[in-house]
C-alpha cells in the first residue's frame, strides 16, 4: 500500500522555474567518520560545493556538472514530511535542478545512489524508502531516480573529467575563428581537427585546445558515451544543438533509470 506521506510546506519548493537549492533545502551535514568515505567536490553551479559520502555519489556529481541543461545541484537535501501523524525527514543522495522547465525534460531531479549489490540485499528497506523519495518528488514538482553503478561507471565519467574544466574558461577571439573552421569543416576526427587548426597557424596545443573546448561547451558534437580520443569525430549536430544537448548521455541515464 502506498504510504500516505505529505510534504511538510514549512519550506517552500517551487514546482517551476529555477531554483538556487540551498536557498529551498537544508541540508544534512556529512560527518567525517573512522573508515569512512567524505569528499568536497567543487563546483561553479550556484549552490557550489557539495560534500559526498560516497565515490559513486562523486563519481555521478561530476558528469551532471558537466552536463548541458543542469543549472544547480546539491547532496543531502532535507524534505520534512508527515506519514501517519509523525513528522518525518527523507534525505535523498543528490537534487538536479534543469534549465528544462516546458520542455520534455523535467524540471529537477530527486536521485538516490546505490550500487547494485545494495539494492538487492535491502530490496525491502529500500522499497519503502523509494516510494516516499516518488511522493516527495512528485509534490516538489522533481522526477525520482534510482542510479546504480552500471549508470554512473561509463566513459562519460572520464571525458567529464577531462573537459569539465573548459566549463570555465573562454576562447579568445583568435580561437574564435578556429571554433568557426572547425564548425564548416564537417565530420572529422579530433586528430583531423587539430591538422586543420594547424594549418591555419595554431600549435598543437592550441588547437586541441580549441576542439576540447568547443566539445565541452557543445558548440560541436561528439559522441561522449565513448571513449573521448583522437579517433573521435567531431561534427555539428544534424539535428541541431537542442537535439545535441537531450543526446547528452548522463541525461538520458537519468532519463532511463529506474525510479525503484
Amino acid at each position: 500500500m502506498r504510504p500516505d506521506a505529505k510534504v511538510d510546506r514549512s519550506v517552500t519548493y517551487s514546482k517551476l522555474g529555477l531554483m538556487v537549492l540551498r536557498e529551498h533545502f537544508q541540508q544534512r551535514t556529512v560527518e567525517a567518520t573512522y573508515g569512512s568515505f567524505r569528499s568536497l567536490v567543487p563546483l561553479r553551479t550556484p549552490s557550489g560545493a557539495q560534500w559526498t559520502e560516497s565515490e559513486l555519489e562523486t563519481e555521478l556529481l561530476e558528469q551532471v556538472a558537466f552536463a548541458p541543461f543542469v543549472y544547480d545541484l546539491i547532496t543531502q537535501p532535507i524534505i520534512h514530511y508527515t506519514l501517519d501523524s509523525d513528522r518525518r525527514r527523507y534525505t535523498p543522495d543528490i537534487v538536479v535542478q534543469l534549465h528544462a522547465a516546458g520542455s520534455e525534460l523535467p524540471s529537477r531531479y530527486i536521485i538516490e545512489v546505490k550500487r547494485k549489490d545494495d539494492l538487492e540485499r535491502g530490496a525491502a528497506t529500500y522499497a519503502t524508502r523509494f516510494e516516499v523519495g516518488r511522493i516527495c518528488a512528485e509534490k516538489t514538482g522533481a522526477v525520482f531516480r534510482v542510479m546504480d553503478e552500471s549508470r554512473i561507471r561509463t566513459p562519460y565519467l572520464s571525458n567529464a573529467r577531462l573537459l569539465s574544466h573548459h566549463l570555465g574558461t573562454d576562447l579568445a577571439d583568435h580561437e574564435e575563428n578556429g571554433v568557426d573552421r572547425l564548425r564548416r569543416a564537417g565530420p572529422i576526427t579530433v586528430a583531423e581537427a587539430i591538422l586543420l587548426l594547424g594549418a591555419d597557424g595554431f600549435a598543437e596545443p592550441d588547437a586541441r585546445h580549441i576542439v576540447e573546448h568547443s566539445v565541452a561547451r557543445r558548440r560541436i558534437w561528439a559522441d561522449l558515451s565513448s571513449p573521448f580520443t583522437d579517433d573521435t569525430l567531431v561534427t555539428l549536430h544534424p539535428n541541431g544543438i537542442s537535439a545535441a544537448i537531450r543526446s547528452d548521455p548522463i541525461l538520458c541515464m537519468l532519463q532511463d533509470a529506474p525510479d525503484e
